[in-house]
């Protein structure tokens, strides 16, 4: 095993520490993990947000998560091609405008607008990912990966935390202005402080699919848009119908045009390789379950109370909940995703060395242990942190083994255009999640006077429903290759088989 010095002195290709790298493309990937979380403290402002109710103050995170799909879906593309740092500078700085526009804006309107162009900096992490692959000894790229996709962890915690105290403290527009300041510093940093990547071998690739980018972006934004509108108006509605029925048959008419297009934006024919296909339906059960629902079923653990007082007098002992403040739940959502992220390195190097099922499963595994820690009293705070430690660690390894697995398997000058449908099949299924969690959530609720509380009913279902998701997240792995592909790291061809022909 490597020591710490011996980590501090590997060089990049180039020639640079890989730890001054890594800690550039962190802070990038910071500033978008970020710019995520800390507006979502917003929705808790009704009445004193531009006069705007709970139904209008949900576009300031829809208008984001719109965007970042369609932005991921072929800004990684772009990176691979004509260069990712080029690229990832450009993304830091229109997410910085957009922040601008936010803080300064005189309407609603025009603060959602801003919130859409920060929805860019969604690109950032497959970005991120590609300047790993390319510029880093084969031996770092595990912990690079790992370092990079955990750091979001701990970015969004701190970002929730950082918006609340904003609120609490100071205004509102310093959510934006802090923002802008992080996505300029990324952007200087990553200008100045790497050097240029190898040329890619699409450098030479005169042609740009934009229609395929735009059609699998809007189906996607579609599909995502739909999910949204389902939570509150349900799958029946026609409205909600329409966008997605409409998103989903635009994504069957992109995947026959990329077949057809000489240089497409997305080569759909990566799916053909087995290893690659089972990464993605294991990244899909991985965000409905653990990645999509840990965040709420927390939330609901921390602040749901443990007690209510009747009008009688009495209190009620209610099943499910610690009954903790915003601000506790903020620092101590923080706390753990800062212990995932220490770990980080030790996730990387088992990655590196037995390969990213193994890491998929290790996370599994661990989500698994700490959801049945937290169902032996869901109303103990010992009990509950403890459990949601564990669950924590597990998400860490399962966020360093989606996109790993992904790069084992696709040519370097892949690896932003595949780790970016990674993302982006990441945040679809993260929306089912958010549907099915909502509704599960709901189910058999405990009623107090006019208030109803979640049952055991319905946090046993959720946590059904996520330790379902790991064990068949198990088994797809099971059936992954075990070994990396052939010069999956040092980039060697593993996919020839699947070049486009005339």
């Amino acid at each position: 095993m490597s020591t710490p010095a011996a980590a501090g002195k590997a060089r990049t290709h180039a020639g640079q520490s890989v730890a001054a790298v890594l800690a550039i493309l962190v802070i990038a990937e910071v500033v978008a993990a970020f710019e995520t979380s800390m507006a979502v403290q917003l929705l808790y402002t009704p009445g004193e947000f531009f006069t705007s109710d709970l139904s209008q103050l949900v576009w300031v995170v829809t208008s984001y998560s719109l965007v970042a799909a369609l932005a991921t879906s072929f800004v990684g593309r772009l990176g691979d091609q004509f260069g990712r740092r080029k690229i990832l500078v450009w993304v830091l700085l229109l997410s910085a405008l957009g922040s601008v526009i936010s803080a300064i804006a005189p309407t609603f309107g025009i603060l959602v607008a801003g919130r859409a162009l920060q929805g860019v900096s969604g690109a950032v992490l497959p970005l991120a990912i590609g300047m790993v692959r390319s510029t880093f000894p084969e031996h770092k790229i595990g912990t690079g990966i790992a370092v990079v996709s955990t750091s979001a962890l701990i970015a969004g915690a701190g970002g929730m935390l950082g918006g609340g105290l904003f609120l609490d403290y100071a205004t509102w527009h310093w959510i934006f202005w802090t923002a802008a300041i992080f996505a300029c510093v990324a952007a200087a940093l990553v200008h100045f402080g790497i050097t240029r990547e190898p040329k890619s071998s699409l450098a030479s690739a005169v042609h740009v699919d934009w229609a395929g980018g735009l059609m699998f972006g809007i189906g996607i934004a579609g599909a995502l848009y739909g999910l949204t509108l389902s939570k509150s108006l349900g799958f029946t509605n026609p409205q909600v119908l329409l966008f997605l029925v409409g998103g989903l048959v635009l994504l069957a008419l992109w995947v026959r045009w990329e077949l057809r297009t000489r240089e497409p934006m997305i080569d759909v024919r990566m799916f053909a390789q087995r290893k690659f296909a089972l990464g993605m339906l294991a990244t899909a059960l991985i965000a409905i379950g653990p990645i999509g629902t840990t965040n709420i079923l927390t939330v609901t653990l921390y602040r749901n109370p443990n007690s209510i007082p009747l009008a009688d007098g009495s209190v009620m002992e209610l099943p499910v909940g610690l009954g903790l403040s915003a601000s506790v739940t903020g620092l101590l959502g923080f706390i753990t995703a800062a212990a995932a992220f220490a770990i980080s390195p030790l996730i990387g190097r088992i990655s590196s060395r037995f390969g990213a099922r193994m890491g998929l499963m290790i996370g599994s595994l661990l989500t698994i242990i700490g959801l049945l820690i937290v169902c032996i009293d869901p109303t103990s705070i010992a009990v509950v942190i403890s459990g949601m430690v564990v669950v924590i660690f597990g998400t860490g390894f399962l966020y360093s083994g989606m996109p790993t697995v992904i790069v084992e398997c696709v040519l370097p000058e892949q690896t932003s255009t595949a780790t970016g449908v990674n993302a982006v099949t990441r945040t679809a299924f993260q929306a089912v999640a958010a549907s099915v969690v909502g509704l599960l959530l709901v189910f058999s609720p405990v009623a107090a006077g006019e208030n109803t509380f979640v049952s055991m009913t319905g946090f046993l279902l959720v946590v059904g429903v996520l330790i379902a998701t790991c064990l068949l997240t198990i088994v797809v792995v099971l059936f992954i290759p075990a070994t990396k592909p052939a010069g999956a790291a040092s980039g060697k061809p593993q996919v020839s088989n699947l070049t486009l022909k005339d």
